[in-house]
């Protein structure tokens, strides 16, 4: 079974090249294009990074000892997504964290804005039994979780065990819309394009995963409604 087409398959492609070369490393459908095959990576590069953040999670003492890592680690699939949603070309990250916690719970097939409204920035996004999170309590969780306190300059919210497991559904529910989207609006054809995104041209395993995957007929959220994130004590 051959998944559809996206909306536009010939958009410019930064780095084409390498995308091609992965293609040929993969041995997978040529006629695909850079675009085509940039963006089923990228699904299954945000599968591989959702099931190491399961791997942690369920590990033996996953909390509190590794419930950091894994949280740094499910943020670094946010910043991806955002990254491809916005089309960003540079390589910060906040804007793409910002647009990506976002779009996770308001996934639209309409483009968003490439920058997110202030507005919606310090909105509560998430609320767990203890906690309430906004986008800036998620983005500051992320930069202390991944690089410690120095570098964060805002107040940091507590991290509550229940926090992980309010995503999977969203990651899902996003990643469905996404690429539904993909193969209906050429805006968001273009912006994959154009996202600083290199792939590691001796791994093509995302890229073949996701193929085979689609190819059975499965919906793309279905990669990540499986996931449990709760921690078990």
């Amino acid at each position: 079974m051959t998944p559809p087409r996206l909306a536009d398959v010939n958009v410019p492609v930064i780095q084409a090249n390498k995308w091609q070369k992965l293609q040929k490393l993969a041995n997978v459908n040529q006629t695909l294009t850079p675009v085509e095959i940039k963006g089923y990576y990228v699904i299954g590069l945000i599968d591989d990074i959702c099931q190491s953040v399961q791997c942690l999670v369920k590990a033996n003492k996953a909390w509190p000892e590794k419930y950091l890592p894994a949280y740094s680690l499910f943020a670094s699939a946010v910043d991806l997504l955002g990254r491809c949603i916005t089309g960003n070309k540079k390589p910060s990250l906040d804007e793409n964290l910002r647009v990506g916690f976002w779009y996770l719970f308001h996934p639209t097939s309409t483009p968003p804005q490439k920058s997110l409204n202030p507005a919606k920035v310090t909105a509560v996004l998430v609320t767990t039994p203890h906690l309430s999170y906004t986008v800036e309590d998620l983005i500051s969780l992320r930069h202390y979780s991944s690089h410690g306190q120095a570098t964060v300059k805002n107040k940091l919210s507590g991290i509550d065990s229940h926090l992980l497991e309010q995503f999977p559904r969203p990651i899902g529910d996003a990643i469905e819309t996404y690429w539904t989207a993909l193969h209906n609006d050429v805006i968001y054809c273009q912006r994959l394009g154009e996202a600083l995104i290199d792939p590691y041209d001796n791994r093509a395993d995302p890229l073949i995963k996701t193929i085979e995957y689609f190819a059975q007929g499965q919906a793309a959220g279905s990669l990540f409604y499986r996931l449990d994130w709760e921690v078990d004590f």
